[in-house]
C-alpha cells in the first residue's frame, strides 16, 4: 500500500457533542419523570425518591458527562457506558426495594428497560458491554424479587419480560455492531478504490496529487525542503510491443517494487503519475539524500537486468528521472515542482536515459 499520512476522523468532535447533548437530554427525561412518579408514588416515600433522583441518578450522568472534557475518553468511553447504565439501573433498584420496604408500593420497573436501551442505542454501547450490562441487570432484577415480591403473582412474569425485552435489546445492538462493521469495510474498499491504482498498489493520480499538496502545504509553512521524482520507463512502447502487455503490467509493477523498497519513509509519497510514468514527493534535510535515492532506483534496475531487446539503446529495461529539490518556499506550488521536475526527466532522456538529472 502507499506511503501516505493517516488522516484524523473529522467527525469525532460532531460525535463528541452529539454525546453530550445526549446525556443532557437523559438528565432532562429523568427530571420529567420526577414530575410524573411524584404524583404516583405515596407521600411518605416522596423524600426517598427526590434523593435518589436528585443526588444520586442525575450526578451519575453528570459524572459521564464531565468525563466526556477528558483527552484520552474514547479509550474508556466503553467502559463509563457500561458503568453509568448499571449505576442507574440499581439505583432504580433501589427505589423499587425501598418503596416495597417502606410503603409496599410496587415502584414501576420501566426504568431498567429505559435506561438499558439508552446505554445500547444512545450511548452506542458495543455487542459485549451491551451483553454485560444486560447479565448484571437481569441478575440484578432478579435478585430484587427473590428479596421483595414487588409485583404479587406478576413478579415472575414482569422478571421475564426485562430479562427478554434485555436479551432482545443486546441482539439488536449485535445487529447494529454486525451492519456497521460491513459498513466500514465498504467505506475502506471504496476508499482503496478511489485513492489506490489497481496495478501497482501505489497511490493514483488524484490521490497522489492531494497529498502532494498537503506535504508542499506542510512543508512550506515549517520552511523545510521538499523533492519531488519523476521517473519513466525508458523505451516502454518498445518493450510492450514485443513482449506483450501483460510484460508490460509486470515490468510497471516492478517499478513500483522498486519504489517501495528505495523509498521506505513512512511520509514518502508514492505514484504512479500515468502509464509508465511515476512519482514520488519526500521531504529531507540534504540534497546528497535525494541523489543517494535516485541512484538507488537505478541500480535497481541494474541489478534487475530486465531484458529489452527492441531498446534502440541498452538491451535492458531502464528508468529515468528528473528531479526538482529545495526549500518549498521557493517554488509557487506543488505543480512548479512537478514541472520542474518533468523538465529535468525530459533532460535525463536526451543524455542518453538510465540516468538522473537533477533542476
Amino acid at each position: 500500500m502507499p506511503n501516505i499520512a493517516v488522516v484524523p476522523n473529522a467527525t469525532s468532535s460532531r460525535d463528541i457533542l452529539l454525546l453530550r447533548l445526549s446525556i443532557l437530554v437523559g438528565g432532562v427525561l429523568i427530571a420529567l419523570f420526577m414530575i410524573g412518579d411524584l404524583q404516583l408514588i405515596p407521600r411518605e416515600l416522596a423524600g426517598a425518591y427526590i434523593t435518589n433522583r436528585a443526588l444520586v441518578q442525575l450526578p451519575i450522568l453528570a459524572s459521564l458527562l464531565a468525563a466526556t472534557f477528558f483527552p484520552k475518553f474514547r479509550n474508556f468511553a466503553q467502559t463509563a457506558f457500561l458503568g453509568t447504565v448499571l449505576a442507574l439501573t440499581y439505583a432504580n433498584y433501589y427505589v423499587i426495594h425501598v418503596s416495597w420496604a417502606q410503603a409496599g408500593f410496587s415502584f414501576p420497573y420501566e426504568g431498567t428497560l429505559l435506561y438499558a436501551f439508552f446505554g445500547f442505542f444512545v450511548f452506542g454501547m458495543k455487542f459485549y458491554y451491551a451483553l454485560t450490562a444486560m447479565l448484571l441487570s437481569s441478575l440484578g432484577f432478579i435478585g430484587l424479587m427473590l428479596l421483595d415480591p414487588v409485583y404479587g403473582e406478576r413478579t415472575w412474569m414482569n422478571a421475564g419480560f426485562v430479562v427478554g425485552s434485555l436479551f432482545i435489546g443486546v441482539i439488536g445492538r449485535h445487529r447494529i455492531d454486525r451492519l456497521l462493521g460491513q459498513l466500514e469495510d465498504a467505506n475502506e474498499q471504496l476508499v482503496a478504490l478511489s485513492t489506490v491504482d489497481g496495478l501497482t498498489d501505489l497511490l493514483n493520480r488524484r490521490a497522489l496529487m492531494s497529498e502532494s499538496e498537503r506535504l508542499f502545504a506542510l512543508q512550506r509553512r515549517s520552511n523545510q525542503r521538499l523533492a519531488v521524482f519523476m521517473m519513466d520507463l525508458d523505451h516502454f512502447k518498445q518493450f510492450n510491443d514485443h513482449y506483450g502487455h501483460q510484460q508490460g503490467d509486470q515490468a510497471i509493477r516492478l517499478q513500483a517494487d522498486i519504489m517501495r523498497q528505495v523509498y521506505k519513509r513512512q511520509t514518502d509519497i508514492l505514484g504512479r503519475y500515468g502509464g509508465e510514468e511515476f512519482m514520488a514527493v519526500i521531504e529531507g534535510e540534504h540534497f546528497d539524500r535525494f541523489e543517494f535515492l535516485a541512484a538507488a532506483v537505478l541500480k535497481q534496475w541494474q541489478e534487475r537486468a530486465v531484458p529489452n531487446e527492441d531498446s534502440p539503446d541498452s538491451k535492458v529495461l531502464s528508468c529515468s528521472i528528473g528531479i526538482c529539490q529545495g526549500l518549498a518556499s521557493e517554488f509557487d506550488s506543488i505543480d512548479d515542482m512537478i514541472r520542474r521536475a518533468d523538465e529535468a526527466l525530459y533532460r535525463a532522456k536526451k543524455q542518453g536515459r538510465a540516468r538522473y538529472v537533477i533542476a
